[in-house]
């Protein structure tokens, strides 16, 4: 196919570069200067500016670099006339991982729902008889009761914030582990074993409806001072459970249920969670674990020992299941590396 006038050009000024004085000048008279420009590039001296001419390390160290450059690079347009069809390449690539994400959402969204269905139940079931007793465990440990130790005017903002940022923190980091290339179905599974075994089935265990709700069971006014001075947004919430707890029924995040401490526990989670992702992340992730505990102390949620019991019960369903799956991917291995019967 022969080229138009504007290719040929262009192809013109790729193979031939633009120079003022050509080869045949070169010959007859020779390099009248040393500028490239007028005479180009063959035939130009070797030294430039004191340097030998020679490939330099820089060139070499890029060089090497392209066996990682891809084969493949794919291309977007951000003026697509059909923006909504322009997806469709993008979601078949990415379909394995959205199915997988489905497969997660659907799965611990059940899980949530069993556990809030049994914390309504607890009334019904088993009451709350372990209020005294771990109140009392509390005082021996801390030697006072311990939501005094963790009251501070300078820590109730943080506490506050940390309360409401649980729930987008720990539902935003299972979004980005369910949308990952990587496989993080271990801490899928340590959160699955966190809520049901722990939260949903341990809290049948230590009932208990925590110190903000003491004096409502008729249990004495032992935490008279710290519902008193409690921050108000809390004092809201609790009388939006002590309502449905009244009337039998169940809504919208109903449930009460103090002992073990899901906020901890699954806090704790997320700190594994972003020790898997980048570990620098834990640094913070940790820091976050110890708010989330003294906040739930001193807003009366939750007794001391209620954390400590999430605590160790993430710590434990994190190492049973990132313990079977490498015992499983152990396994897998070895099959695999079996030779075949001739």
């Amino acid at each position: 196919m022969p080229l138009s006038v504007d290719e040929a050009a262009c192809e013109r000024q790729l193979v031939r570069p633009a120079v003022i004085l050509a080869e045949h000048f070169d010959r007859l008279f020779g390099r009248v200067t040393s500028d490239e420009v007028i005479h180009g590039i063959p035939g130009s001296p070797t030294n430039h500016h004191g340097v030998p001419y020679s490939l330099t390390e820089e060139f070499v160290a890029v060089y090497r670099m392209h066996p990682l450059i891809p084969d493949d690079f794919l291309f977007r347009s951000l003026r697509a006339e059909r923006p909504i069809l322009a997806l469709v390449p993008l979601a078949k690539s990415e379909l394995p991982i959205i199915l997988r994400a489905l497969e997660w959402a659907a799965i611990l969204g059940l899980a949530l729902a069993i556990h809030g269905w049994a914390k309504s139940s607890m009334p019904y079931v088993t009451g709350y008889w372990a209020d005294n007793l771990l109140a009392d465990v509390d005082h021996a440990i801390f030697g006072t009761d311990p939501w005094r130790l963790f009251r501070s005017e300078l820590l109730r903002p943080i506490h506050a914030q940390a309360y409401v940022s649980w729930f987008p923190i720990t539902f935003g980091t299972m979004a980005i582990l369910a949308f990952s290339r990587k496989d993080h179905s271990a801490l899928f599974d340590s959160y699955l074993a966190t809520l049901v075994i722990g939260g949903t089935m341990g809290e049948h265990l230590l009932p208990s409806a925590g110190p903000i709700f003491y004096e409502r069971l008729g249990l004495g006014t032992r935490f008279a001072e710290l519902v008193a001075t409690n921050d108000p947004t809390y004092s809201l919430f609790a009388d939006y459970l002590w309502k449905y707890y009244q009337a039998g029924g169940a809504g919208l995040g109903t449930g009460i249920s103090a002992m073990p401490s899901m906020h901890v526990a699954l806090a704790v989670w997320t700190l594994f969670a972003a020790w898997r992702v980048w570990k620098p992340l834990a640094v913070p992730a940790f820091a976050y674990v110890l708010v989330i505990w003294g906040a739930s102390i001193a807003s009366g949620w939750h007794y001391a020992t209620d954390g400590l019991a999430g605590a160790l019960i993430a710590c434990a369903a994190q190492w049973a299941a990132t313990r079977t799956w490498k015992r499983d991917r152990t396994s897998y291995v070895s099959i695999e590396s079996v030779p075949a019967a001739t």
